[in-house]
């Protein structure tokens, strides 16, 4: 689950203003008849951007979080000082989110599931710096907030918060997360060389990721490549897994006129999928959802997405 979000910055740049200078003197010089055009206000030091898009399935680290399609988008501003904070949302699938289906009816202590969590916020914020010789270093947090605050399987609140520090250089950029909450809400945990889980009382923060993501626009068609691997580890939870993705995009305009287009469009698509499962991540049910749908299968997702 992851929270996978994106920066656009952009330059706004008012229009240049231009005065004129008159005189009811018949002999004016000129060289006063009119004053100079005004220089360009500068552009502020920040920018704000939104985007949106329909996507045909939320997928992420590798794990399916709905049964079709979705709306996802949000809201960024970021200052020239290297700042940042936002906003994102996606639709999800609240079998997989604490509610009731075919498999079970009721949560680990015995008490009747809720009607699961439909909807996912992102809030994060953070500082990102990049050096004279390329190399881009960041640290920020992301808070994962339910609004309809349904409880886990484990009847536990699934708001997550998780620290990030990351570095980038050129085409690569290296993300390290940890997670200092219970992570979305699961309360399972085995003692060491256990093969299932036997405790539902444990602290289950401390679980960390690690992401390696590679992104290259290809010398042809304008197509960016984008891939990256990822590994979740999670010692207490028995939910250790890695996970990859490779997707193809091209970001593109659309016409709206004889003359003119509205720019700001990316389409594409992703395959993305799990492997290296600890074994008792399927007996656990961890990655099936409340109607035994598999969560983690090798999935293509499309989309279609704006940012302005």
């Amino acid at each position: 689950m992851n929270i996978k979000k994106s920066l656009i910055l952009a330059g706004l740049l008012s229009a240049a203003m231009t005065t004129s200078y008159s005189t009811f003197a018949e002999d004016a010089p000129a060289a006063e008849a009119a004053a100079p055009a005004a220089a360009a206000e500068p552009a502020p030091p920040y920018t704000l951007t939104f985007n949106l898009g329909l996507y045909s399935h939320y997928v992420s680290r590798g794990v399916i979080n709905s049964r079709g399609p979705v709306m996802q988008g949000g809201i960024d501003f970021a200052h020239s000082s290297g700042f940042y904070v936002g906003t994102w949302f996606s639709q999800t699938n609240p079998y997989n989110l604490g509610k009731s289906g075919s498999v079970t009816s009721v949560d680990a202590a015995g008490n009747p599931l809720g009607e699961g969590n439909n909807i996912e916020t992102d809030w994060y914020g953070g500082y990102s710096h990049t050096f004279d010789n390329g190399l881009t270093l960041g640290i920020g947090g992301n808070y994962v907030w339910y609004p309809e605050d349904e409880k886990s399987y484990h009847n536990r609140d699934q708001d997550t918060f998780e620290g990030n520090v990351s570095a980038s250089y050129k085409w690569f950029t290296y993300t390290y997360y940890h997670a200092f909450t219970d992570w979305y809400g699961i309360g399972q945990t085995r003692p060491a060389g256990a093969a299932t889980a036997i405790s539902q009382n444990a602290d289950t923060s401390g679980n960390e990721y690690h992401e390696i993501k590679f992104n290259y626009t290809l010398p042809f068609a304008d197509l960016n490549l984008t891939s990256k691997v990822g590994y979740q580890r999670s010692d207490d939870i028995c939910l250790n897994q890695k996970d990859f993705l490779v997707g193809i995009n091209r970001n593109f305009a659309m016409p709206t006129g004889p003359n003119s287009q509205m720019d700001g469009f990316n389409a594409g698509f992703n395959v993305t999928g799990t492997f290296g499962e600890e074994s008792c991540s399927k007996t656990g049910l961890y990655y099936t959802d409340d109607n035994g749908y598999d969560t983690n299968r090798t999935m293509a997702t499309f989309f279609i997405k704006r940012s302005w």
